[in-house]
């Protein structure tokens, strides 16, 4: 479960970002330092890349929670339509979300956390705030807010259900149609990363005598360095940016 704007690594994603940063730190110390020494850039290699692979996967396990909400909502809203009250439309329908994504996914966890505090006679617009709050996702905590208030006012909550789960599908599909619109911008900005390490690549196979005053001596190292300041503040801006 993620919580506190954090993400929690699995052994086979914490070993992806180990190899990855592995890979990275040679291909710095080659390119840039021509030293094995360099490798001691390996913490501050891995450290990156678990940023920027876990800000990723996070984002992707957010889509995931999502979507599996919506059917959360499906389900009960299905279920209040049949009659159900709403404490007995999220008991009754736990099995019918298991069945459809499994024990192991997050949302699966959720809804038998909720149900097993709801026997406990916990409000059920507590416990919705508090998933708000560990999922952060920006439409669960509107569901949340929305569902509190018009349970406080006696409203029809199989509409709210209803409409809160269309709201979550148009919302997704127009995150769909802007990461299509961006995912060329995307692509152009992994590709420009990805030059000036090709020219040096290029340099040093092609003409090392023209790099050769950079490695070896301080002064190189120096020089070298801050290029890859520059390079990596360049690379962490065009993320940036994208994202925006």
């Amino acid at each position: 479960m993620q919580t506190e704007n954090k993400y929690y690594f699995t052994r086979g994603e914490r070993l992806v970002c180990m190899l990855v940063a592995v890979g990275l730190s040679a291909v710095i110390a080659w390119l840039f330092y021509r030293s094995a020494w360099a490798m001691i850039l390996l913490p501050i290699c891995n450290w990156f890349v678990k940023r920027q692979l876990g800000n990723h996967w996070r984002e992707k396990q957010k889509q995931e929670n999502l979507l599996q909400f919506q059917g959360m909502l499906q389900i009960i809203s299905g279920l209040l339509k049949a009659g159900y009250s709403m404490e007995n439309a999220f008991l009754e329908g736990e099995q019918d979300f298991l069945r459809l994504y499994g024990t192991k996914c997050i949302m699966s966890q959720e809804f038998r956390a909720i149900n097993h505090q709801l026997k406990m006679n916990i409000p059920i617009e507590h416990l919705l705030e508090k998933l708000a709050e560990r999922s952060e996702i920006e439409e669960i905590d509107s569901f949340s807010q929305v569902f509190a208030f018009a349970k406080r006012q006696g409203g029809d909550m199989g509409k709210v259900f209803r409409d809160s789960t269309e709201r979550i599908a148009e919302g997704i599909e127009v995150k769909r149609e802007i990461n299509t619109v961006i995912a060329a911008k995307r692509l152009e900005q992994n590709i420009m990363s990805l030059v000036p390490c090709g020219i040096l690549l290029y340099m040093g196979m092609g003409m090392p005598e023209f790099l050769s005053p950079l490695y070896g001596n301080l002064t190189g190292v120096a020089v070298m360095s801050g290029c890859l300041g520059l390079y990596a503040g360049a690379y962490l801006l065009g993320q940036k940016i994208i994202r925006l």
